[in-house]
């Protein structure tokens, strides 16, 4: 199976490339794995199977390069994070849109429809956000990250009725516990606060104890895009899209089941300072139906001390082809649980 990744080198791609190669998913085997990403991909491990395909998805070049051979299976990943995209509409429009419409045009030249998995995000339902979140609510997207999020899942859902890809729309949830970013994603606090409290250092939450978040840990968010790919078509709803199951966690929730798993107090290291506009948008996120992603087969971490326990794992390494260098390769990391991307 020849399968391709974009943002490879992002947090999601990194552990999905890894654990592919790893054969941890039954019937999924692998014969060539190509990673496309903007920025450099470091590497520990050295795999025959790899493939670097550098460069912007906007690129001729590179999209010739990626679709030298017909691929399986397009795990589309790459994306920028919702500050990113409020600060710089342009950039926003051309990494979060306009990429993926040229992804899915060279798809569509490809004899045999290949099965593509998007990563889009909850940040598609905006705010001020409805007593409970299910799969009729109307999406209304606050930021421009989700308004380009749902315009590429418009899109996906259009080419799969025309039969040019077997298109899958993923609405992630935060997903954590992420490690520091330069361009921190406005809801990255739930990563944060988790990453600072395990290694003892005191961390100032931007939002209060009761904020209210739908989070996944990576390796359950790995194991659903799999499933994303591996479920048969029909039984898709038409509009080709799902917002996977999360817990809903309070923040301090997240505090309290990390105190029981490190077994030591940790709460005296928060200072709360809630910010209102963080808060409104990223951390009142009420109760989630998903009934058409429960029918699919998706499903959450299941208690939030499981969630945290799968969040603090140990990250997977990168890869590295044996017969090349790595490359300088370009990668707009996602963005997934960005009602975060």
């Amino acid at each position: 199976m020849r399968i391709i990744i974009t943002g490879a080198g992002g947090y999601i791609g990194q552990g999905l490339g890894q654990a592919l190669l790893a054969g941890r998913f039954d019937g999924v085997s692998v014969t060539q794995l190509v990673l496309n990403d903007v920025k450099p991909l470091s590497s520990t491990t050295i795999d025959s199977r790899v493939r670097y395909v550098p460069g912007s998805l906007g690129d001729a070049d590179t999209l010739n390069a990626l679709f030298a051979e017909p691929v399986d299976w397009v795990f589309h990943l790459a994306g920028i994070t919702s500050r990113q995209a409020e600060e710089d509409l342009a950039l926003g429009l051309q990494v979060n849109l306009l990429a993926t419409v040229a992804l899915l045009e060279r798809l569509r030249t490809q004899a045999v429809p290949p099965r593509l998995v998007f990563t889009s995000s909850i940040g598609v339902f905006g705010a001020p956000l409805p007593s409970v979140i299910d799969d009729s609510t109307p999406v209304q997207p606050a930021l421009s990250y989700g308004t380009q999020k749902r315009m590429a899942e418009l899109l996906i859902a259009d080419y799969a009725r025309r039969g040019h890809v077997d298109g899958r729309a993923v609405r992630l949830p935060g997903v954590i516990a992420r490690p520091p970013q330069p361009q921190k994603a406005m809801s990255a606090f739930s990563s944060d606060i988790l990453q600072e409290l395990a290694a003892g250092r005191p961390y100032t939450c931007p939002v209060s104890p009761e904020a209210s978040n739908w989070l996944i840990s990576l390796p359950c968010c790995l194991e659903q895009l799999i499933h994303a790919a591996r479920s048969p078509a029909p039984s898709w709803p038409a509009s080709r899209v799902v917002t996977l199951p999360a817990q809903r966690v309070t923040t301090g929730v997240l505090v309290s089941s990390l105190e029981a798993h490190l077994a030591r107090p940790l709460a005296h290291l928060v200072t709360w300072a809630p910010q209102p506009a963080i808060e409104a948008q990223f951390g009142n996120w009420p109760p989630l139906r998903t009934e058409a992603a429960d029918h699919i087969g998706f499903c959450h971490d299941g208690t939030p001390e499981r969630l945290v326990a799968r969040a603090l794992a140990a990250p997977l390494a990168t890869v590295t082809s044996s017969q090349e260098q790595p490359l300088s390769t370009q990668d707009f990391s996602t963005d997934q649980g960005d009602k975060n991307a």
